[in-house]
Order: structure tokens, then sequence, then C-alpha cells
């Protein structure tokens, strides 16, 4: 359904008016928060990589009320470095979705303490709970009514799931920012906390160092210095945005600006703010995003935030971030750079309504950076690109469009949501064709009922069904809603008769699930005969199925899916995979030097190759990584161990095998 529309109310002016700039004392110390502060240090000795590393921690999702609709934002903030302190005060105004209400909650941890509160300007009560606040209303307000509150909160924010606010340095500068994704604003300020309802707008004030730069979402309105050593920056953002892509960066960046001309008398500033350290490498590696903007626009649209800017921000994590205008980086890689420009429009201009369809942020966003290189380098690097997306959606478990959405490791898995969520579009587009694909992709992207707004991926079906002509409810229900992949095992027979030649392939999809039982899928063939080539595609919808056609020269191959276009697994004649899981001896075995250890994995997963002592202690670790089905050799060269009686044990799917080997010096 098409997300919800909004009273387009006249918010109360104070709302929007007030203005609250919080001064910075520098010599004033927190000593009751240096236990809090000590914590907050030792989390930020492993900063996590959104797409690689994540929290062990559960994540805690939103409690705020339902029935209210938030329009507005408003953070002032004053950032205490390097005591690691942060105070502020937040407006969030909004609107009733129900008849009455008598109470509204709102999402903040309470390591962030709220000082006080106002409703409509006038004192109010509240209660702070764990990772919420309630606010008992002077009066029921009813549908359409607006309210507008102001939190006074302070405190040391404390990092869960991919961040979410970290004090930081580098080269010895204090160096502050923040990732909230999936559920980390709410550990930094008051909010709703929830993809699913965008703010209409929103200011961003900080207060710092005045030495420091402070990168955030929309336009730099203005930046006031003190005198006193402190300085304020305005950052307006007025398209809607979510609450998890708000963000702020703060040290003592190098500042430098691309320029994306859109229109022969019309440029948008690419702003960048890097460390001076790195100066030299984002010179040279960020004006590529002219590049990218041109290429995305070109297929999705133009850029969607075009009144305001596109830019980086240094930060301390392992990857990047999508932060709207204005992505939050740690590389400078070509692939990650185009992967977080395509967020802007997968991820923030269209926003995944809830995080069980984070596919359509992230999956869209890995496919996109293919796009950009079959666009600007050409089919030959997009197929390296995907062939490494193929490769690691093998080793995907699970189902895309049914996360465990309270575990950001979970939630976030790059074999899951990421790479098979490319591949998906991959084989999407070639059962729709490039063209009609394409045309799917520009009109979700353009939909007035999601731009700007939220969808599911029953929209995104939608939208594509209603370009192809044709019902896509088989691929979307075996491919986001199912797990695997078809494993094809063929071959062929060429019987010629007197009027004609007949060829006959036979295909059995084999190691199938419950969900689906089998794939359905049109396949392609490639025939070589006389050495020239034909491309069929035939419709597979059966576990077992026969197809025939006219050739009148007897084939020398037929090869399924020939340019790769299908996540599978397919086997012909000998090369087929092991049928179950070996562990072979070791060779040589006796061994005095080194020794190859053989195992054969009936199917892909998490595979754990160790060596043990007679004591059953361990004494190394092959392997221990996700791998496909195949046949496979690793080496143990033992250097301090004693001769003696080892054991090699090998863990993969369900199955745990073992081997004793000796060892003789």
């Amino acid at each position: 359904m098409a997300p919800k529309k909004k009273y387009r109310c006249v918010m109360k002016e104070h709302a929007r008016a007030l203005i609250f700039l919080v001064g910075i004392v520098h010599t004033v110390l927190y000593a009751q928060h240096s236990s809090v502060m000590r914590e907050n240090k030792a989390l930020q000795q492993n900063p996590s990589d959104k797409k690689v590393l994540y929290s062990q921690q559960t994540s805690i999702q939103t409690l705020a009320s339902s029935w209210f609709d938030i329009t507005y934002y408003r953070l002032e903030l004053a950032i205490f470095t390097p005591s690691g302190y942060l105070k502020g005060r937040v407006t969030i105004a909004g609107y009733c979705c129900l008849d009455t209400a008598r109470t509204l909650t709102l999402d903040l941890m309470n390591q962030m303490h709220i000082d006080s509160l106002l409703v409509h300007g006038q004192s109010n009560p509240f209660v702070q709970n764990k990772s919420s606040f309630d606010v008992p209303l002077p009066q029921a307000i009813v549908q359409g009514d607006t309210l507008s509150i102001d939190v006074f909160y302070q405190g040391t924010p404390i990092p869960t799931g991919l961040g979410s606010f970290y004090f930081d340095s580098h080269m010895g500068v204090p160096w502050v920012y923040s990732l909230s994704e999936p559920y980390g604003a709410k550990d930094w300020w008051p909010c709703k906390d929830d993809p699913g309802d965008k703010a209409d707008s929103a200011d961003i004030i900080v207060s710092c160092d005045s030495t420091f730069k402070v990168g955030s979402n929309g336009k730099l309105m203005s930046v006031v210095n003190h005198g006193n050593g402190t300085s304020t920056h305005f950052w307006k953002e007025r398209y809607p945005i979510a609450s998890y892509l708000i963000s702020i960066a703060v040290t003592n960046y190098v500042q430098f600006s691309n320029w994306y001309r859109y229109a022969s008398a019309d440029s948008m500033e690419v702003l960048n703010y890097v460390l001076p350290e790195h100066l030299n490498d984002a010179l040279a590696a960020l004006p590529r995003t002219i590049d990218m903007l041109k290429v995305f626009s070109n297929l999705f649209g133009q850029y969607p935030f075009i009144k305001e800017k596109y830019g980086h921000a240094e930060f301390g994590k392992g990857g990047a971030m999508e932060h709207q205008t204005m992505t939050s980086t740690r590389t400078f890689e070509e692939d990650v750079i185009s992967h977080e420009l395509a967020h802007q429009w997968f991820g923030d201009m269209i926003t995944c309504r809830s995080w069980a369809d984070l596919w359509l942020n992230e999956g869209f966003a890995q496919y996109s950076s293919a796009l950009y290189r079959e666009y600007h380098y050409g089919m030959p690097s997009y197929w390296e690109y995907m062939n490494t997306q193929l490769d690691r959606a093998r080793l995907a478990l699970g189902v895309i469009g049914i996360p465990d959405t309270s575990s950001a490791r979970e939630l976030f898995n790059s074999y899951r949501i990421y790479s098979k969520g490319a591949t998906v579009l991959q084989m999407l587009r070639h059962v729709m064709g490039d063209s009609l694909f394409m045309q799917a992709l520009f009109v979700y992207a353009n939909d007035p009922a999601l731009k700007y707004g939220t969808a599911t991926t029953h929209d995104f079906q939608s939208t594509c069904e209603r370009v192809y002509g044709k019902t896509l409810g088989y691929f979307f229900q075996e491919w986001i809603y199912g797990e695997g992949f078809p494993t094809y095992d063929y071959s062929w027979t060429w019987n010629a008769f007197k009027d004609s030649s007949v060829l006959t392939v036979n295909v059995e999809q084999r190691d199938t699930r419950n969900n689906p039982s089998f794939f359905t899928m049109p396949i392609d063939f490639r025939i070589t005969s006389n050495g020239k080539d034909t491309t069929v595609t035939m419709f597979n919808n059966a576990q077992q199925q026969s197809f025939t056609m006219r050739c009148d020269v007897q084939p020398s191959a037929v090869v399924l899916d020939p340019e790769g276009w299908l996540l599978k697994f397919a086997y012909s004649g000998e090369d087929r995979p092991p049928e179950d899981y070996v562990l072979e001896q070791n060779f040589p075995n006796p061994f005095n030097s080194g020794t190859t250890i053989t195992y054969r994995l009936r199917r892909g997963g998490p595979v754990s190759l160790k060596v043990y002592d007679i004591l059953g202690r361990e004494i190394a670790t092959l392997v221990e990584a996700k791998q496909s089905p195949g046949i496979y050799d690793s080496q143990w060269a033992p250097r301090t161990q004693a001769s003696g009686l080892y054991v090699c044990r090998l863990i993969a799917g369900d199955t745990a095998l073992q081997k004793k080997m000796i060892f003789l010096k």
C-alpha cells in the first residue's frame, strides 16, 4: 500500500522559530560521568564496520507512539571535547493520527538524562524509561491536531548496534561522529527511531570548538564564531528525512568542493570534509563522484536533493554510511563511493518502510555499483563486480525478506542482504529484459506515492508488474521470501529423424529445500553446432523437466545459463559435486614437514577444519569460513608441536568428521 499521507497543518510558530544556542564552557568538568565515559572509550577500541563487523548487542527497537506522525526535528547540540559529553535541546513537532491521545512516548536511551521538557512552550512532566520517555499531555488531542515538544537533556552517548555516536580522535585531534542505523539515533538524541516515519524537514545546529568544521545534512546556512573559542554551525535539511539518516561529523576537516553541472546554467556543490592527513587521497578519488551522479541521474532520475548538496565527511568507522546529502566514509574506494551515492535514491529518498525490507536499501545500492561500472566502464567491468556478488550470495543463509530485525549482525548480513539482494535484481533484469527492468527502476524511483517517502517489497513488485505487464509473484516469492538457490543437473540428447532432428534437454533441480521446493525460472541454454552458437530460453517450472526443440545439426555442446545471470550451481556429466561431506586421509601420513588435507563439501555454508592433540586441545585452525560446494585442499605444517598423534576435525553443515594423523620429526 502507499505510504500514509500527512496532514499539511501549519505548525505552531515557535516549533520552527525557536533558536537556542548551547554555550560551551571548556573548563566545566563532569566528574560524575567519568565511569560512563570510560565505558564509552572501551567500546571505541573496536569501531564496527556497517558492512563487515557488528556489535553483539541486541538492538532496542522503537517504542515511540504510532499515533504521532513526525513533521519536524530541530537538534541544538553542544559538543564537549575532549571530555566526551553532549548537551542538547531537541524540538519535535508532528500531528495526531488518532481520535484521542493522552500520552506521547518517544525514544531516548536513559544514559542521556532529560533535565526538563516543554509542551507547546509550557513546562510539562515526563517519565524517563530505559530506552524511551513518556509525556502525559496537558489535554487530550484529536486526529489532525499538531503537537510540539522541546526536550532538554545531557549525557555521554553509549554506542550500540552499528554505531552510534563516538567521541574519537585522529592524530591527537578530537573527532566526533555519528552512525545511527538501524536503532542508534535514540542513543544520542530524542526522536521517533523508526524508518517508516520521516520528518518533512530538520534543522541541525551544533556548537563546538571554533577550530572545527561540522558536516551534516542539507545546506550550511551559517557559522557563528562566538569569540570565546566556540562556534555554532547551522545546517538546514528541507527534504523529508528519517531519524537514522540525521548525522553530524566534527573535527579539523579540510574542505574542498567539486561541482555537478546538471543544466547549462545550474550546478550543485559536492562538498567534501576530509582529514588533513588524507587530503591527497581524497583529491584523487572523490571527483569521480561527478561521473557517478551523471550515470545515476540518467538511470533513476535527477539526484533527489539537487537543491541542497551532496558530499562526504570522513568518520572513524570501518566502511561508509549514506547519511542524507553527506555520506560518512572511512574509504574513498570507488565501489563504496558509488554504493553510498546510490543510497541517496534508494534508502534516503525512498526509505524502507520497516527494517524487514532493508534489501530495498542495500541490495539496490549494491547493484547500482554494478550499473555504474556497466555504464561508465562497460560490461566486462560489470561482470567482474557481479561475479563476486554471485560468489558471495551462494554463501547466504536465511530469507532476504524476513531478516532478524532484533540483531544488527543478522539484519545487515552482507551475504544475504547486500550480495544476494544485488543478484536478485540481476536475475529480475534477466527475467524482464534490459529495457523493461531499467524502466521499472526509473518508475519506482519517481512514483509520487513513494518518492521522498517509504516503500515495501510489495510496492516494488507492483511497480515491476505494472511495467512488465505480467505477474512476477513466483519470482518474489522464491527469491525474497524463499531461501537458497537452485542446483541444476542437466543432460541432453540429439536424435536425427527423416524429416527433422530433435534436441532434448533434461533438467533436474537437486538438493532442494522446502522453501521453495524448487525454483521457477526462465533458463537460457546456449547450443553450439558447427562452431555457431544459438541461445534459447526455456521456462523451468518443475523439479524435473524435459525441453524438446528442433535442431537440424548435431550440437557439440549445450550450456545452461552461459552468461551467468542466475544464482545457481549447474552440473552436467562428470562435473557434478560430491554426494556427501567427506574428509579424506591426509597425505602423506605419517609426515615430518607438512601434510595436505582434502575434504569435499556437498553443500555450501560455514566450514570449520581444526587440528587437536590427543588430549583434545586445539592446536591449529586451518579453515573457519563459508565455502561453496566442491573439493578443497588445506595444508598443515607443524613448527613447534611435538611428534605424536593428532586429530583433524571437519565440521560442515550438520556433519562432523575426523581423521587421525601422525607427525614425526
